[in-house]
């Protein structure tokens, strides 16, 4: 009398328990997941709720909510807060109090802050290849004087170089105060 099942008895059990399986997830009276619907646009549902304007203005026609009226419209359904364009009013300044005149003042400042490290950077890299040059030469007298001018020449356009982008960092960061853009410097 054997203690274990062979290899075909359990190859057997798997293959009952697999049709099984197969066979219980064909006859679950479960409906079949639907995909959840969408919601259209802002327009459309714009159109479905409105404010009754009647019951919440006062003498000149704005609406004053006050704690009582939003308990009743929050009770008949939702509340959706915004502003309404009026006609005939002024074009608001954009967020930061920022108008186009100043955005124009801000950012050609900083393309022109932009252009003198460019330029500045171009003379640098002239000034690395006339060192390369210089030391191609070979070492005489004469070459390791011009080779010591050049280099000076280097540093000091470094330090130009640096203090222009301090400059152009300084812009970027007075404007911001003055209610400029992240993207108005890109």
């Amino acid at each position: 009398m054997k203690l274990y099942p062979s290899n075909a008895s359990c190859r057997l059990m798997a293959v009952a328990f697999g049709l099984f399986c197969f066979a219980a997830s064909f006859g679950s009276t479960a409906d079949p997941p639907r995909p959840t619907p969408r919601p259209g646009s802002l327009g459309a549902y714009a159109k479905k709720i409105s404010l009754n304007r009647s019951t919440l203005s006062d003498e000149s026609g704005r609406v004053i909510l006050t704690n009582n009226n939003i308990a009743g419209l929050a009770a008949a359904g939702s509340i959706t807060l915004g502003t309404v364009a009026q006609p005939g009013r002024e074009k608001a300044k954009s967020p930061g109090g920022a108008d186009n005149a100043e955005r124009s003042r801000w950012q050609a400042a900083h393309r022109k802050q932009h252009q003198v490290i460019t330029a500045l950077e171009k003379r640098r890299s002239q000034l690395e290849t006339e060192i390369d040059q210089i030391e191609d030469l070979g070492l005489t007298a004469k070459t390791m004087a011009r080779l010591e001018q050049a280099e000076s020449k280097l540093r000091h356009l470094d330090e130009e170089i640096s203090r222009e982008r301090e400059e152009l960092s300084r812009i970027v960061r007075d404007a911001r105060r003055r209610g400029a853009e992240p993207g108005w410097f890109r």
